[in-house]
This record gives structure tokens, sequence and C-alpha cells, in this order.
């Protein structure tokens, strides 16, 4: 009889593990970042207005699996500088204005600072946001949106990476330092 209850756990293990194999990493040279996704993510082109009203290029990645949607947003700023500084706050507005905030704080990633967004949308969504800037100019929004009953989608958060021309990794000994981590 406890055998009986034991074969469908192992199957459900066996089916969500299989349904997580096919996450990958990700990495886009030109747009100097990795990230994992569900399967190769679509790319495209976007016209991303600031929130003083210039138009900036940048490129959505998007995938989606069985739980939920995943983008990485990347907008170039090099045409607007003096933007910069409020851009991670600007980008951190939009993804607030989606529904209920349930977590935000500053966060450093590789010593980047970060804006790290949860919302419950009123679709019954969750978003989870990582918002940064690197050093080259480029602000980077990466969103995962799943139901709420599902596992947050950790592997995707967590895995953001911010590319050298070189496609190596950028991690900063401190905040504000131009002094890498080899």
């Amino acid at each position: 009889m406890r055998m009986m209850g034991l074969i469908p756990a192992v199957v459900a293990l066996f089916i969500s593990g299989a349904a997580n194999a096919q996450w990958a990493e990700f990495v886009d040279r030109a747009d100097h970042f990795t990230v994992n996704f569900p399967g190769d993510p679509a790319k495209s082109d976007l016209s991303y207005k600031t929130a003083k009203g210039t138009t900036l290029p940048a490129h959505v990645y998007a995938a989606q699996d069985q739980r939920g949607r995943y983008t990485m947003t990347v907008v170039n700023y090099a045409n607007a500088p003096d933007e910069l500084a409020s851009a991670i706050d600007d980008a951190a507005a939009a993804v607030r204005a989606k529904g209920a905030v349930k977590y935000d704080g500053t966060g450093m990633l590789d010593n980047h600072k970060s804006q790290r967004i949860t919302v419950e949308t009123p679709a019954q969504r969750r978003l989870l946001a990582e918002i940064l800037v690197s050093m080259d100019k480029r602000l980077y929004i990466s969103e995962a949106e799943t139901a709420l009953n599902a596992p947050p989608p950790a592997q995707y958060q967590a895995s953001l990476q911010v590319l050298d021309d070189e496609g190596v990794r950028i991690r900063y000994r401190s905040v504000g330092s131009t002094e890498r981590v080899r």
C-alpha cells in the first residue's frame, strides 16, 4: 500500500525534472549579457522611451515555458548618458505600476547596483524583476512572470550576468568601483 503512494511522488519528480531540463544558458555578446532561458528566446527590436521622452534603441529577448514568460530588455543609453542616473528608478516605476508590490529592494548583482521587485498582477500572476545599469551605459530589465501558485523562477532571476566585450562576466570588487574581480 505504501508503495502505491510513493509512485505518484516519483512520477511528479521525474516530470518536474524533465520540464526544467530544457533550460539553458543564453549568451548575447552584442548586448553584453547572459541569462538562463527555457529554450531559445525570440529577439525583437524596440524603441524605448525614457521618462524624459528620449527614444533609445533596445532589444527584447523573450521565451516561455509551461510556468510562465521570461523577458530580458536591454536598452542602450549611449546617446543619453545624462539620463542614465535615473534609468533604474524609471524602469522600476514601470514595473511597480503592473500590480501590487510585494517586495521592492536595492540589490547588488556582481556589485552592479540593481533594483529587485516582486509584483502580484491583477491577472493573478507573479512578476519578478531585476533592473540594473552597466558601466557601458546599458539598462537591463529582467522579468519573469508566472502563476502565483507556481514556484518562483529562481533559476532565471539568479542567472543574469553582465559581460564585457570579450564575453567575460563583469564582477566588481565593490559598489561604484571599476576594479574587477578576476
